[in-house]
């Protein structure tokens, strides 16, 4: 696969998971991005590691994704599971609900390198399609209910993309639950020279939202906003300890200056 920036981009998360979980394996036992690290080598991504800092987030927003998918799933079992960008990553092995289908939804190039070095699984429902590509959602069978994640997606995505996206699946899905991390503006900025200087020199990053809150805005069909600005207010108090001071000190500055988050919306209605 000839992998552009923005795919190269997909790497960040599983090296960043894969070193918490090498630094700290009690929080963030990971062993899909683990074995994913060999699927970066062989498909040539020019991706490198990032800090101790972005390691850590990489490793608390995967578990407060699969947290968010699990606590759904709690009151609406069966309900369906969408990755937006799914990139290589795999979460199946992590769903508690063992009649929840996860839809892949990403780019058709990407999806085949997923074919190439990751099995099949009966739960796992292959989606080639954008995410802006609004097509995807006849293809989901969200008749329990649905919860779509984008953990680190929508940065590139234009604002108008997201706000549109937003729109549609509180219309085409009610009852159901959108997740995604976002930050700062000028958090966002800092973020995109960081990628740029660890080989993704044309990755941009438009996504850049003054008011968290401003969702709310985006679609009648909202019920609920809910935002954590502290994504290790994700770990139990003796978990948060384990993590160095200087990264606990890290994410309560996060919280402080509002500059990271995870916004999670809960749409209108409920599943038919």
């Amino acid at each position: 696969m000839n992998l552009n920036d923005v795919q190269q981009t997909l790497f960040f998360p599983l090296m960043g998971r894969a070193e918490a979980a090498r630094r700290w394996p009690d929080l963030f036992p990971d062993p899909w991005a683990e074995h994913a690290m060999s699927i970066r080598e062989s498909e040539g991504s020019t991706a490198q590691q990032l800090g101790a800092f972005p390691t850590a987030v990489y490793g608390l927003r995967h578990l407060l994704t699969i947290r968010e998918i699990n606590a759904y799933l709690t009151g609406h079992p069966g309900a369906a599971i969408v990755n937006i960008g799914c990139g290589l990553d795999r979460i199946v092995h992590e769903i508690v609900d063992p009649d929840s289908l996860v839809y892949n939804l990403d780019f058709p190039e990407v999806l085949q390198a997923r074919d190439r070095w990751i099995d099949p699984h009966e739960r796992e429902v292959a989606l080639p399609y954008s995410a802006t590509d609004h097509r995807w959602m006849d293809h989901v069978d969200a008749g329990r209910g649905l919860i779509a994640i984008a953990a680190g997606v929508f940065y590139y995505f234009e604002v108008d993309e997201v706000r549109a996206l937003v729109r549609e699946i509180g219309t085409r899905f009610p009852g159901g639950r959108l997740c995604y991390d976002a930050e700062s503006p000028k958090m966002t900025a800092g973020s995109e020279k960081s990628i740029h200087r660890n080989g993704t020199p044309d990755a941009r990053m438009p996504f850049r939202v003054k008011d968290p809150y401003s969702v709310r805005t985006w679609s009648d069909r909202i019920d609920d906003v809910r935002i954590e600005f502290d994504f290790s207010s994700y770990l139990p108090g003796h978990s948060r300890s384990q993590l160095p001071r200087g990264i606990r000190f890290g994410f309560t500055a996060m919280r402080l200056l509002k500059g990271m988050y995870e916004v999670v919306v809960t749409f209108t209605g409920s599943a038919t």
